[in-house]
């Protein structure tokens, strides 16, 4: 089964997208990018879903390790202002940009993509 790393300081956002994905995925949580590069760093992710807004370290300059560590995990960002983060995130390897609010489908929707 493939696992997945949810990153948000939100708890009721992580468990939110756990709902979504468990049976399907092996679900991880973490509430910031420190905690998340840590454990990525053990290695087994196959996807990693964070927000970008967070303490600690931002999820855009997690997604930047995360890159350089872990090349072949694809990365999901998601923010309330998508829009202003989308370019930034392409361009440092996210296989895509989630706007806050989403929907069940579009969380579905990105891992079948990535």
């Amino acid at each position: 089964m493939q696992r997945v790393l949810i990153v948000d300081d939100e708890p009721v956002v992580r468990r939110l997208i756990g709902i979504y994905l468990r049976g399907r995925f092996i679900v991880e949580e973490a509430e910031d990018g420190e905690k998340a590069l840590r454990k990525a760093a053990g290695g087994g992710y196959d996807y990693v879903i964070t927000d970008v807004q967070m303490p600690r370290m931002d999820g855009l300059h997690l997604l930047g390790e995360l890159k350089r560590i872990c090349p072949r995990t694809s990365v999901i960002v998601m923010s309330a202002l998508g829009e202003l983060y989308a370019e930034s995130a392409m361009e440092r390897g996210a296989q895509t940009v989630i706007s806050k609010p989403f929907v069940r489908d579009t969380i579905q929707t990105a891992l079948q993509c990535a």
